[in-house]
Protein backbone atom coordinates (compact mmCIF):
# COMPACT_ATOMS: atom_id res chain seq x y z
CA UNK A 1 0.00 0.00 0.00
CA UNK A 2 1.53 3.23 -0.92
CA UNK A 3 0.87 6.38 0.27
CA UNK A 4 2.16 10.17 -0.46
CA UNK A 5 0.85 13.29 1.94
CA UNK A 6 1.61 16.95 1.66
CA UNK A 7 1.73 19.38 3.91
CA UNK A 8 3.02 17.51 7.00
CA UNK A 9 6.24 18.10 8.69
CA UNK A 10 8.48 16.47 11.30
CA UNK A 11 9.45 19.25 13.90
CA UNK A 12 10.75 17.57 16.97
CA UNK A 13 12.16 14.41 18.27
CA UNK A 14 13.35 13.01 21.31
CA UNK A 15 13.97 9.38 22.75
CA UNK A 16 14.47 7.91 26.30
CA UNK A 17 16.29 5.10 27.37
CA UNK A 18 16.02 3.84 30.75
CA UNK A 19 19.05 4.72 32.89
CA UNK A 20 19.54 1.09 33.57
CA UNK A 21 22.41 -1.09 31.66
CA UNK A 22 22.40 -4.53 31.64
CA UNK A 23 25.69 -6.24 30.10
CA UNK A 24 26.10 -9.43 27.76
CA UNK A 25 29.01 -9.88 30.12
CA UNK A 26 27.32 -10.10 33.27
CA UNK A 27 23.97 -12.51 31.22
CA UNK A 28 26.66 -14.88 29.61
CA UNK A 29 25.85 -17.03 32.70
CA UNK A 30 22.51 -16.92 32.57
CA UNK A 31 22.69 -18.57 29.05
CA UNK A 32 22.47 -22.64 28.52
CA UNK A 33 25.57 -22.55 26.13
CA UNK A 34 29.57 -22.86 26.58
CA UNK A 35 31.00 -19.14 26.84
CA UNK A 36 32.96 -19.46 23.88
CA UNK A 37 29.92 -19.85 21.70
CA UNK A 38 27.77 -17.16 23.55
CA UNK A 39 30.86 -14.88 22.77
CA UNK A 40 31.21 -15.93 19.27
CA UNK A 41 27.50 -15.44 19.02
CA UNK A 42 27.69 -12.13 19.89
CA UNK A 43 30.96 -10.37 18.41
CA UNK A 44 28.43 -11.37 15.00
CA UNK A 45 24.80 -9.99 16.54
CA UNK A 46 26.17 -6.83 18.33
CA UNK A 47 25.87 -8.10 21.73
CA UNK A 48 27.08 -5.70 24.29
CA UNK A 49 24.33 -3.81 26.45
CA UNK A 50 21.23 -2.91 26.76
CA UNK A 51 18.64 -1.06 28.63
CA UNK A 52 16.33 -2.85 30.77
CA UNK A 53 13.63 -0.78 32.54
CA UNK A 54 13.29 -2.15 35.98
CA UNK A 55 9.51 -3.59 37.05
CA UNK A 56 8.50 -0.79 38.72
CA UNK A 57 8.69 1.92 35.60
CA UNK A 58 6.08 1.17 33.14
CA UNK A 59 5.66 1.92 29.59
CA UNK A 60 3.78 5.32 30.32
CA UNK A 61 6.44 6.48 32.96
CA UNK A 62 9.20 6.47 30.05
CA UNK A 63 6.20 7.49 27.71
CA UNK A 64 5.88 10.86 30.52
CA UNK A 65 9.24 11.59 30.95
CA UNK A 66 9.73 11.84 26.94
CA UNK A 67 6.63 14.52 26.53
CA UNK A 68 7.77 16.50 29.41
CA UNK A 69 11.26 17.12 27.51
CA UNK A 70 8.67 18.96 24.72
CA UNK A 71 6.82 20.91 27.96
CA UNK A 72 9.20 21.91 29.71
CA UNK A 73 11.28 23.24 26.99
CA UNK A 74 9.23 25.18 25.55
CA UNK A 75 8.60 22.88 22.09
CA UNK A 76 5.19 22.88 22.76
CA UNK A 77 2.29 23.69 24.82
CA UNK A 78 -0.25 21.62 26.19
CA UNK A 79 -2.82 23.41 24.55
CA UNK A 80 -1.13 22.96 21.60
CA UNK A 81 -1.28 19.63 21.02
CA UNK A 82 -4.07 18.44 18.63
CA UNK A 83 -3.82 14.67 19.11
CA UNK A 84 -1.74 12.29 20.98
CA UNK A 85 -1.25 8.82 19.20
CA UNK A 86 0.49 6.22 21.41
CA UNK A 87 1.82 3.42 19.45
CA UNK A 88 3.03 0.04 21.88
CA UNK A 89 2.79 -3.85 21.94
CA UNK A 90 2.41 -3.13 25.68
CA UNK A 91 -1.00 -2.17 28.26
CA UNK A 92 -0.11 0.38 30.95
CA UNK A 93 -3.65 -1.72 31.83
CA UNK A 94 -6.37 -4.13 29.98
CA UNK A 95 -8.47 -0.94 30.09
CA UNK A 96 -8.18 2.33 29.25
CA UNK A 97 -5.70 2.55 26.18
CA UNK A 98 -2.13 4.10 27.16
CA UNK A 99 -3.06 7.25 25.30
CA UNK A 100 -6.04 7.94 27.82
CA UNK A 101 -3.58 7.40 30.76
CA UNK A 102 -0.94 9.73 29.69
CA UNK A 103 -3.47 12.42 28.67
CA UNK A 104 -4.41 12.17 32.19
CA UNK A 105 -1.07 11.89 33.56
CA UNK A 106 0.00 14.80 31.59
CA UNK A 107 -3.09 16.94 32.14
CA UNK A 108 -4.02 17.90 28.66
CA UNK A 109 -6.74 19.69 27.35
CA UNK A 110 -10.31 17.86 26.85
CA UNK A 111 -9.68 18.88 22.96
CA UNK A 112 -6.72 16.28 22.63
CA UNK A 113 -7.75 13.60 20.63
CA UNK A 114 -6.27 10.14 21.51
CA UNK A 115 -5.36 7.40 19.25
CA UNK A 116 -3.73 4.12 19.86
CA UNK A 117 -1.60 1.65 18.38
CA UNK A 118 -1.17 -1.89 18.83
CA UNK A 119 2.07 -2.38 16.75
CA UNK A 120 5.36 -3.51 17.30
CA UNK A 121 8.65 -2.85 15.48
CA UNK A 122 6.47 -1.44 12.61
CA UNK A 123 4.98 0.88 14.62
CA UNK A 124 6.84 4.34 14.77
CA UNK A 125 6.08 4.50 10.53
CA UNK A 126 2.81 3.44 11.32
CA UNK A 127 2.19 5.76 13.67
CA UNK A 128 4.15 8.47 11.74
CA UNK A 129 1.22 7.57 8.70
CA UNK A 130 -1.72 8.25 11.22
CA UNK A 131 -0.91 10.97 12.52
CA UNK A 132 0.36 12.41 8.82
CA UNK A 133 -3.25 11.27 7.58
CA UNK A 134 -5.16 13.23 10.44
CA UNK A 135 -3.18 16.21 10.23
CA UNK A 136 -4.00 15.74 6.48
CA UNK A 137 -7.76 15.28 6.60
CA UNK A 138 -9.16 18.16 8.92
CA UNK A 139 -7.96 21.94 9.08
CA UNK A 140 -8.84 22.09 12.95
CA UNK A 141 -5.48 19.91 13.78
CA UNK A 142 -2.41 21.54 13.46
CA UNK A 143 -0.14 19.73 15.90
CA UNK A 144 0.24 15.97 16.51
CA UNK A 145 2.38 14.33 19.13
CA UNK A 146 3.38 10.52 18.60
CA UNK A 147 4.51 8.74 20.90
CA UNK A 148 6.04 5.10 21.33
CA UNK A 149 6.95 3.06 24.20
CA UNK A 150 7.99 -0.15 25.51
CA UNK A 151 8.84 -1.14 29.22
CA UNK A 152 10.29 -4.15 31.18
CA UNK A 153 11.30 -6.23 27.76
CA UNK A 154 7.98 -8.60 28.40
CA UNK A 155 7.46 -11.64 26.75
CA UNK A 156 11.29 -12.51 26.93
CA UNK A 157 13.23 -15.41 28.85
CA UNK A 158 16.66 -14.55 30.26
CA UNK A 159 17.53 -18.30 29.80
CA UNK A 160 16.57 -17.55 25.70
CA UNK A 161 19.84 -16.22 23.98
CA UNK A 162 18.10 -15.97 20.84
CA UNK A 163 16.20 -13.02 21.66
CA UNK A 164 17.01 -11.92 25.45
CA UNK A 165 20.40 -9.83 24.33
CA UNK A 166 18.93 -8.28 21.33
CA UNK A 167 15.98 -6.43 23.43
CA UNK A 168 15.91 -3.17 25.06
CA UNK A 169 13.08 -0.54 26.59
CA UNK A 170 12.70 2.80 24.98
CA UNK A 171 10.42 5.80 24.42
CA UNK A 172 10.07 8.46 21.85
CA UNK A 173 7.85 11.70 21.48
CA UNK A 174 7.49 12.66 17.54
CA UNK A 175 6.11 16.27 16.86
CA UNK A 176 4.23 16.35 13.36
CA UNK A 177 2.96 19.44 12.14
CA UNK A 178 0.87 20.70 9.39
CA UNK A 179 2.95 22.61 7.11
CA UNK A 180 1.90 25.60 4.44
CA UNK A 181 4.48 24.21 1.84
CA UNK A 182 3.64 21.29 -0.19
CA UNK A 183 7.17 20.49 -0.99
CA UNK A 184 6.59 18.94 2.87
CA UNK A 185 5.40 15.69 1.83
CA UNK A 186 6.07 12.05 3.20
CA UNK A 187 5.84 8.71 0.73
CA UNK A 188 4.84 6.17 2.25
CA UNK A 189 4.64 2.19 1.58
CA UNK A 190 3.46 -0.61 3.09
CA UNK A 191 3.83 -4.66 2.85
CA UNK A 192 2.00 -7.28 4.96
CA UNK A 193 2.09 -10.89 5.25
CA UNK A 194 -0.60 -12.52 7.69
CA UNK A 195 0.00 -16.19 6.88
CA UNK A 196 3.44 -15.95 8.50
CA UNK A 197 2.52 -15.19 11.53
CA UNK A 198 3.97 -18.09 13.84
CA UNK A 199 7.21 -16.52 12.33
CA UNK A 200 7.00 -13.91 15.24
CA UNK A 201 5.06 -14.74 18.13
CA UNK A 202 4.17 -14.49 21.82
CA UNK A 203 1.85 -17.60 21.89
CA UNK A 204 0.08 -17.10 25.16
CA UNK A 205 -1.50 -14.01 26.78
CA UNK A 206 -4.44 -13.15 24.71
CA UNK A 207 -7.79 -14.51 23.72
CA UNK A 208 -6.49 -17.44 22.05
CA UNK A 209 -4.62 -19.28 24.51
CA UNK A 210 -4.49 -17.12 28.51
CA UNK A 211 -1.51 -17.41 30.13
CA UNK A 212 -1.67 -19.67 33.62
CA UNK A 213 0.63 -22.07 35.37
CA UNK A 214 1.35 -24.28 32.57
CA UNK A 215 1.94 -21.64 29.97
CA UNK A 216 4.37 -20.25 32.08
CA UNK A 217 6.61 -23.80 32.31
CA UNK A 218 10.21 -23.61 30.38
CA UNK A 219 10.68 -25.98 27.68
CA UNK A 220 14.20 -26.46 25.48
CA UNK A 221 14.02 -25.50 21.64
CA UNK A 222 15.88 -27.52 19.35
CA UNK A 223 18.93 -25.08 19.43
CA UNK A 224 18.90 -25.02 23.25
CA UNK A 225 17.18 -22.31 24.47
CA UNK A 226 14.50 -22.24 26.86
CA UNK A 227 11.08 -20.53 26.70
CA UNK A 228 7.71 -20.70 27.48
CA UNK A 229 4.12 -20.55 26.04
CA UNK A 230 4.01 -16.36 27.26
CA UNK A 231 7.14 -15.72 26.19
CA UNK A 232 8.80 -14.62 22.36
CA UNK A 233 9.23 -17.01 19.95
CA UNK A 234 10.85 -15.80 17.09
CA UNK A 235 12.28 -17.61 13.72
CA UNK A 236 15.49 -15.84 13.27
CA UNK A 237 16.20 -17.90 9.82
CA UNK A 238 12.32 -16.68 8.66
CA UNK A 239 12.70 -13.25 9.57
CA UNK A 240 16.13 -12.88 8.23
CA UNK A 241 15.04 -13.89 4.54
CA UNK A 242 12.34 -12.21 4.92
CA UNK A 243 13.82 -9.02 5.89
CA UNK A 244 16.07 -9.16 2.62
CA UNK A 245 13.69 -10.70 0.43
CA UNK A 246 11.08 -8.10 1.25
CA UNK A 247 12.76 -4.71 2.45
CA UNK A 248 15.04 -3.75 -0.19
CA UNK A 249 12.80 -4.29 -3.17
CA UNK A 250 9.53 -1.95 -0.99
CA UNK A 251 12.93 0.44 -0.85
CA UNK A 252 13.14 0.25 -4.31
CA UNK A 253 9.17 0.60 -5.53
CA UNK A 254 8.73 3.73 -2.49
CA UNK A 255 11.58 5.58 -4.45
CA UNK A 256 10.42 5.30 -7.89
CA UNK A 257 6.61 6.11 -6.56
CA UNK A 258 7.84 8.98 -5.23
CA UNK A 259 10.38 10.17 -8.46
CA UNK A 260 13.67 10.06 -6.04
CA UNK A 261 16.42 8.44 -6.89
CA UNK A 262 18.24 6.56 -4.27
CA UNK A 263 21.24 7.83 -4.96
CA UNK A 264 19.91 11.08 -3.26
CA UNK A 265 19.37 9.59 0.01
CA UNK A 266 21.45 10.84 3.11
CA UNK A 267 20.89 8.19 5.47
CA UNK A 268 18.75 5.27 5.57
CA UNK A 269 17.14 4.84 9.29
CA UNK A 270 16.08 1.07 9.50
CA UNK A 271 14.47 -0.60 12.08
CA UNK A 272 17.75 -2.88 14.58
CA UNK A 273 17.10 -6.27 15.19
CA UNK A 274 21.29 -6.96 15.24
CA UNK A 275 24.01 -5.68 13.83
CA UNK A 276 23.95 -8.79 11.96
CA UNK A 277 20.77 -8.77 9.45
CA UNK A 278 21.32 -4.80 9.11
CA UNK A 279 24.85 -5.31 7.80
CA UNK A 280 23.65 -7.62 5.35
CA UNK A 281 20.17 -5.53 4.46
CA UNK A 282 22.50 -2.73 4.45
CA UNK A 283 24.52 -4.40 1.46
CA UNK A 284 21.76 -5.26 -0.58
CA UNK A 285 20.16 -1.39 -0.24
CA UNK A 286 23.36 0.51 -1.02
CA UNK A 287 24.49 -2.19 -3.66
CA UNK A 288 21.46 -2.01 -6.12
CA UNK A 289 23.23 1.77 -7.04
CA UNK A 290 27.48 1.43 -7.00
CA UNK A 291 27.01 5.32 -6.59
CA UNK A 292 25.18 5.37 -3.60
CA UNK A 293 26.95 7.14 -0.38
CA UNK A 294 23.58 7.03 1.82
CA UNK A 295 24.83 6.14 5.30
CA UNK A 296 23.32 2.87 7.19
CA UNK A 297 24.15 2.92 10.89
CA UNK A 298 24.44 -0.83 12.63
CA UNK A 299 25.27 0.59 15.89
CA UNK A 300 22.02 1.00 18.28
CA UNK A 301 21.53 -3.07 19.27
CA UNK A 302 24.95 -2.88 20.71
CA UNK A 303 24.46 0.51 22.97
CA UNK A 304 20.46 0.00 23.40
CA UNK A 305 18.57 -3.02 22.34
CA UNK A 306 16.12 -3.39 19.98
CA UNK A 307 13.38 -1.46 21.84
CA UNK A 308 10.42 -2.34 18.95
CA UNK A 309 8.71 0.74 17.75
CA UNK A 310 10.85 3.19 19.41
CA UNK A 311 14.43 1.51 17.55
CA UNK A 312 14.29 4.15 14.46
CA UNK A 313 13.55 7.09 16.69
CA UNK A 314 16.54 6.09 18.80
CA UNK A 315 18.15 5.29 15.99
CA UNK A 316 17.12 9.21 14.99
CA UNK A 317 18.20 10.45 18.34
CA UNK A 318 21.58 8.79 18.71
CA UNK A 319 23.14 8.95 15.61
CA UNK A 320 21.70 12.33 14.14
CA UNK A 321 21.32 14.72 17.04
CA UNK A 322 24.45 17.21 16.54
CA UNK A 323 23.27 17.71 12.77
CA UNK A 324 19.35 17.95 12.91
CA UNK A 325 18.51 20.71 14.96
CA UNK A 326 17.77 24.69 13.25
CA UNK A 327 20.37 26.21 15.61
CA UNK A 328 23.25 23.74 14.22
CA UNK A 329 21.99 23.83 10.50
CA UNK A 330 22.42 27.40 10.46
CA UNK A 331 25.60 27.08 12.39
CA UNK A 332 27.19 24.34 9.71
CA UNK A 333 24.98 25.69 6.77
CA UNK A 334 24.00 22.28 6.36
CA UNK A 335 20.41 21.76 4.73
CA UNK A 336 17.57 19.40 5.63
CA UNK A 337 18.72 15.58 4.69
CA UNK A 338 16.32 13.22 2.70
CA UNK A 339 16.10 10.14 4.56
CA UNK A 340 14.47 6.37 4.22
CA UNK A 341 12.91 5.19 7.01
CA UNK A 342 12.18 1.05 6.92
CA UNK A 343 10.72 -1.26 9.27
CA UNK A 344 10.17 -5.19 9.56
CA UNK A 345 8.70 -7.17 12.08
CA UNK A 346 6.15 -9.29 13.27
CA UNK A 347 2.82 -9.86 11.46
CA UNK A 348 4.69 -10.20 9.32
CA UNK A 349 5.09 -6.81 7.94
CA UNK A 350 7.67 -4.27 6.01
CA UNK A 351 7.29 -0.71 5.61
CA UNK A 352 9.33 2.47 4.46
CA UNK A 353 8.83 6.55 4.61
CA UNK A 354 10.73 8.79 3.04
CA UNK A 355 11.11 12.42 3.73
CA UNK A 356 13.19 15.06 4.99
CA UNK A 357 14.68 15.67 7.88
CA UNK A 358 16.46 18.90 9.69
CA UNK A 359 15.32 21.84 10.99
CA UNK A 360 13.98 20.38 14.05
CA UNK A 361 13.48 22.60 17.24
CA UNK A 362 14.58 19.77 19.69
CA UNK A 363 16.58 16.40 18.54
CA UNK A 364 17.48 14.90 21.80
CA UNK A 365 18.56 11.43 23.29
CA UNK A 366 17.78 11.52 27.03
CA UNK A 367 18.02 9.02 29.74
CA UNK A 368 14.81 8.38 32.05
CA UNK A 369 16.78 7.75 35.75
CA UNK A 370 15.39 4.72 37.51
CA UNK A 371 15.81 3.51 41.15
CA UNK A 372 18.58 1.59 42.14
CA UNK A 373 17.62 -2.26 42.44
CA UNK A 374 19.61 -4.90 44.68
Amino acid sequence: MKAAISHVKIKALCAVVPSTVSKFEDEIKEYPFSEHSSRKLAKVMGFREHRIAPEQVSLCDLAEFAVKQFLDNGIISRDEISALVFVSHQHEYPVPGNSKVLHGRLKLSHNTHCVDLYENCSGFISGLYTASTMLASTEEMQKILLVTSNAGTCHLNIKDRNTYPLMGDAASVTLIEKSPSADDKIFFDFYHDGSEVETLIVPAGGMKLPADENTAKLAKDNLGNYRSLNDLHMDGAKVFHFVMDKVPALINDLCTYAKIKKSSIDYHLTHQPNKFLVDKLSDLILDVDENNQAVIFDNIVENFGNSSSSTIPVNIAFNLQGCLTTEQNVKSGMQEKLVCLSAFGAGMTACAAVCRLGNLSFCALKEYPCPVTD
